[in-house]
């Protein structure tokens, strides 16, 4: 019995997949008479509706940046001008004024504030009451033991007086009789700043700061920092270990050749000091490696270091058209009469576009040349390939694994295996290939090729 029943089961399994097996098959005919009927309708939509929407835009975006980056460039060297900058903080200057000076007016309840002010009583030289007032506190418990003194000499309690605050004047001609003016000592838990013979180590604890460390210990807060390397953006540790000098001033290690008055002149110092903290018989008395302790003094200013380019460089002028060599130095010169980058290196764009003065047709009236002495090893166009859509290219090669790529040329001026110099003309700038917009995509590749991108603006002038 029980295996006549499984027999039906299978049978029925069986069954259900025959059938769904014929479904699918049915579906997928359907499907693909459906897709026969309305592959017309689909080529028709596209040709008729989508491809002349998308040729118009793609038109119009051509135009648009055809005028748009040079015109965002100019503004931007515009806006970003040193020269501009001083006019705009001198207007924001003299605007504030002229606000100030025109008001003739102040609001009733600003005056009154003024009045009460600290300021106002030093100006006026007239006394107003200061009162201080506390919410929702027990009156009794503020009352404290202030005393008043009598002619007497006696000591009396003041009512209403709080413990200690600046609520209460004094006044001067109650202290009459010999009475005397004892100040409170007021106890607290800083560290004392008795005179230290040599450096500590303090380590960082919960709430410390740098002011509060310098506090603690009678120094300088320059002192630490420079004792610790760190600077006033340092942030402190809880546990850190900190050198605390013993005064404020600097330690230096003494190098070979060193003085006492070559080390005193350095560091702003006194040599008679550095001898007198460091307990020195006389000057002969350094060695190499010892650390001074200078007191009062300061590390020199560092040198400024001169940078031999700068951003100004980028739009330096254009090399000559006459063909002839304008830079025999090793680094590489501006290849293109263009002066403005429109688009940068990133990781999906191998090189920098420097925009050209074009035309609408994708010519224009500027060259592209060559950045560097070199061969030029390709000179035609590259619309496939690992460099398609470069169009119109040019690569020289400059030896030791360096070469340069020029694309989109409108025409191209040399051929494969001429020798070039630096600033020979080697094609008109244009927007062939994969371009939207008149423009050179100048590139420099290391040896590795297509993997050695490198960045042109840390080689051209």
């Amino acid at each position: 019995m029980s295996t006549s029943f499984s027999r039906s089961i299978v049978r029925l399994g069986l069954a259900i997949v025959r059938l769904l097996l014929a479904a699918k098959a049915i579906l997928f005919r359907v499907a693909r008479l459906f897709a026969t009927a309305i592959r017309p309708l689909t080529r028709g939509v596209l040709s008729i509706v989508f491809v002349p929407i998308y040729r118009a835009g793609f038109a119009s975006r051509r135009r648009i940046v055809h005028w748009y980056r040079p015109a965002k460039s100019r503004f931007m060297f515009f806006v970003t001008n040193r020269a501009m900058m001083h006019v705009a903080i001198l207007g924001v200057v003299g605007g504030t004024a002229v606000i100030n000076l025109s008001m003739d007016t102040v609001r009733a309840e600003t005056l009154d504030a003024f009045n009460k002010s600290l300021a106002y009583a030093v100006i006026t030289q007239e006394e107003s009451p200061l009162v201080e007032e506390y919410a929702d506190m027990d009156v009794a418990a503020l009352r404290g033991d202030v005393t008043s003194y009598l002619s007497e000499g006696s000591l009396s309690p003041a009512l209403g007086a709080t413990d200690g605050q600046d609520s209460q004047f004094v006044n001067t001609t109650s202290l009459a009789g010999g009475g005397a003016l004892a100040v409170p000592v007021l106890s607290g838990s800083s560290a004392s700043v008795a005179p230290r013979d040599g450096i500590e180590t303090y380590v960082v604890a919960e709430g410390d700061t740098l002011s509060t460390i310098a506090v603690r210990f009678g120094i300088s807060v320059n002192t630490v920092l420079w004792a610790n390397n760190l600077s006033v953006k340092s942030v402190l540790k809880l546990g850190q270990s900190l050198s605390i000098l013993p005064e404020s001033g600097v330690v230096y290690a003494v190098k070979s050749g060193d003085t006492l008055i070559k080390i005193a002149k350095t560091y702003n110092g006194d040599a008679e000091r550095i001898l007198s903290a460091n307990k020195l018989a006389d000057s002969s008395a350094i060695t190499i490696g010892q650390k001074l302790m200078i007191p009062g003094g300061t590390p020199p200013t560092p040198v400024p270091v001169k940078r031999t380019t700068s951003v100004a460089s980028i739009f330096s002028p254009a090399p000559n058209k006459t063909g002839t060599a304008v830079s025999s130095s090793s680094r590489m010169i501006w290849p293109s009469d263009g002066h403005s980058i429109v688009r940068g290196l990133s990781w999906f764009h191998t090189g920098v576009d420097i925009d050209c003065n074009g035309h609408s047709n994708g010519s224009s009236t500027d060259d592209n040349y060559a950045a560097a002495d070199g061969i030029v090893t390709f000179a035609g166009p590259r619309f496939s390939g690992y460099a398609g859509g470069y169009g119109n290219l040019v690569i020289v090669d400059h030896g030791n694994g360096l070469s340069t790529r020029y694309g989109h040329n409108y025409s191209i001026y040399v051929k494969a295996g001429q020798q070039v110099t630096a600033g020979t003309p080697i094609g008109r700038c244009g927007s062939t290939g994969n371009s939207t917009g008149t423009h050179l995509h100048f590139e420099v590749i290391g040896s590795r090729g297509s993997k050695d991108y490198r960045n042109p603006l840390e080689y051209i002038r």
